[in-house]
């Protein structure tokens, strides 16, 4: 009996040392830890990401605070992580809105991107690739007419008809594995000559395209412009 009092005794005056020692916390330390449970919170979950190097940061940045070892220390830790926080959820409202968009999502994002100067969606009927609605095919496509491409190089005056040599086009698909499918078959073309299917780019469930006809800098650039206006969070 004698003994088990004891050790109750001594259990009793371990919980509240620790209370004790929690209690000593400052409240820059406990805002720190607070960010830090949310940091871990965020990394566990099941949510995806479009920036990847938002997740290396925010776990860079949980590494580093632990580091921390007074009042200043603590502070700036967690500005760090809520700024690295920021940036992982951006990152995850970012790969919700390229995935699965809707048709008019994409066109009212390019519309006015700088050099596209005309903007249409395929049709069943207009499809010239006739992938469209079909088991493995895309259920959007939008054709982007840049006014770098030369006008001799358009044969049509509808951008669909021209399709991607007119400047661009977004294969919009139901999963990225359909896209990343895609992406491959591209692949498969990619040499000089007038089979090139020009860039291609898996963008969540779109495969974004570039004109073989606009020189690689121009690509570049184009292709830039238009995951930057379909990951532009308003």
């Amino acid at each position: 009996m004698r003994k088990s009092f004891k050790v109750y005794f001594i259990l009793a005056l371990c919980l509240m040392l620790l209370a004790s020692l929690s209690s000593c916390k400052s409240d820059e330390q406990k805002a720190m830890e607070k960010q830090i449970k949310t940091a871990n919170k965020l990394l566990s979950s099941k949510s995806k990401i479009f920036d990847e190097s938002t997740r290396s940061n925010l776990k860079k940045v949980i590494k580093d605070s632990e580091n921390s070892a007074n009042d200043k220390s603590y502070k700036k830790s967690t500005d760090k992580l809520k700024a690295a926080i920021k940036a992982y959820r951006d990152s995850i409202k970012q790969q919700k809105q390229v995935t699965r968009p809707s048709q008019k999502f994409i066109i009212e994002r390019v519309s006015n991107i700088e050099s596209i100067v005309q903007v249409e969606a395929a049709t069943e009927e207009t499809d010239t690739n006739n992938l469209m609605n079909k088991p493995k095919g895309y259920y959007a496509y939008i054709a982007l007419s840049s006014s770098m491409v030369p006008a001799e190089s358009k044969l049509y005056s509808s951008p669909v008809e021209n399709g991607n040599e007119g400047g661009g086009a977004i294969e919009v698909y139901k999963t990225a594995k359909l896209a990343k499918a895609r992406d491959a078959y591209l692949s498969t073309f990619d040499s000089p000559g007038a089979l090139s299917p020009g860039t291609h780019r898996v963008v969540g469930t779109m495969v974004v395209r570039t004109s073989s006809k606009l020189k690689a800098s121009q690509q570049r650039a184009l292709e830039k412009n238009i995951i930057d206006a379909l990951i532009k969070l308003k």
